[in-house]
C-alpha cells in the first residue's frame, strides 16, 4: 500500500498499432489522448514506457511527445534467435 501512495503521480503505458494502421496518425492520436488524460484529469507528472531499441518509428513518436531516454535494458527480450535491447523512456512534467 505504501508503495502505491509513493507512485500515485506516475503511470506506465503500453501502446501497439496494428501494422495495417501504422503511419496514419493513430499513434499520435493515442499519445495526445493519453497525455491529455494524464495532465488534465489524472494529474500525473510522470509517464514512462519501455520500447525496443530497433523500433525507431515508435521512439520518434515518443520523443515528439516529450519523452526522453532514461536508460537501456540490455538483452531485454529474446526473439528469432537473438537478444533485443530496450529503452526506458519517460515524460516528466512539474
Amino acid at each position: 500500500m505504501c508503495e502505491k501512495l509513493r507512485q500515485k503521480h506516475m503511470a506506465e503505458l503500453f501502446i501497439a498499432i496494428d501494422p495495417d494502421y501504422q503511419g496514419q496518425g493513430v499513434g499520435s492520436a493515442l499519445m495526445s489522448t493519453i497525455i491529455d488524460l494524464a495532465d488534465n484529469w489524472l494529474h500525473l507528472t510522470r509517464l514512462q514506457l519501455t520500447v525496443f531499441c530497433d523500433n525507431h518509428i515508435a521512439i520518434g513518436l515518443y520523443e515528439k511527445f516529450g519523452f526522453v531516454t532514461e536508460g537501456k535494458l540490455s538483452n531485454f527480450a529474446f526473439t528469432e534467435g537473438q537478444f533485443l535491447d530496450a529503452l526506458i523512456m519517460a515524460r516528466v512534467v512539474n
